[in-house]
C-alpha cells in the first residue's frame, strides 16, 4: 500500500480536501467531502490513508492568499497519476498565468496535438488538482465559458477572485469576450 496524507483546507466557500505522497500534491478536492476525495484516490491508488494537517500548512497559506483576490503562482511538486497525454494537458494548465485563460483549442495546439481539443477537454475534466492546476482558467475557443466539473457557478466564483469577472452571479461572461483575456491577446 501507498502511504497517502490528506486533510481538510477551509476555504471562504466551505471545504478543500487534498491529498499528497512522499512524491507530491496528488489530489486537491474543491467543495468536496473526504469521502469523495477517497473514493477518487481509491479508484488509481491503492493507499494507505494518513491524516496530516501538518503535511498541508504551505498548500493552506497559498490557498488563503489565493482566495483573498492575492496573485499567487502555486509552487508544489505533483505526483500526476494519468497517461501521457492528460499529464502534458495538465502541465500546460499549470502554466496559464494567473488572470489570463486559455482555451481546448490554445492548449491542444500547445502540447502539439492541434486537433486533440476534444481529448484536451477530457483531460481537462480529469484534472485532479483543481484551482491549484487551474482548469477554471479554460474556456472555449470562441470566447464562450466552456465547462466545468464543479458547475459553472464555481468556475465564475473562480475567475471573481482572479478579477476576470465583477460577479459570479448570472452569467457574466455574456458582457464579455474572454478572448480578450487570453495570454496571446494581452
Amino acid at each position: 500500500m501507498e502511504k497517502v496524507y490528506y486533510d481538510e483546507i477551509k476555504i471562504p466557500w466551505g471545504s478543500m480536501w487534498a491529498a499528497s505522497t512522499d512524491k507530491g500534491l496528488l489530489h486537491l478536492s474543491l467543495l468536496g467531502t473526504k469521502k469523495g476525495l477517497m473514493s477518487s484516490i481509491k479508484e488509481r491508488v491503492n493507499a494507505e490513508f494518513i491524516h496530516d494537517p501538518d503535511g498541508f500548512k504551505d498548500l493552506r497559506g497559498q490557498l488563503d492568499s489565493y482566495f483573498k483576490g492575492e496573485h499567487v503562482d502555486f509552487n508544489f511538486d505533483f505526483d500526476l497519476r494519468g497517461t501521457d497525454f492528460q499529464k502534458d494537458v495538465w502541465r500546460a494548465i499549470y502554466d496559464i498565468p494567473y488572470g489570463y485563460l486559455s482555451s481546448y483549442g490554445l492548449l491542444a495546439k500547445e502540447i502539439g496535438r492541434p486537433n486533440a481539443y476534444r481529448a484536451v477537454g477530457n483531460a481537462v475534466g480529469d484534472n485532479p488538482i483543481g484551482v491549484v492546476i487551474p482548469c477554471h482558467r479554460v474556456v472555449w475557443s470562441n470566447g464562450g465559458l466552456g465547462g466545468f466539473g464543479g458547475g459553472l457557478y464555481t468556475k465564475r466564483r473562480l475567475l471573481v477572485v482572479e478579477g476576470i469577472f465583477k460577479a459570479a452571479e448570472g452569467t457574466p461572461e455574456k458582457d464579455v469576450d474572454l478572448r480578450q483575456f487570453f495570454k496571446l491577446n494581452r
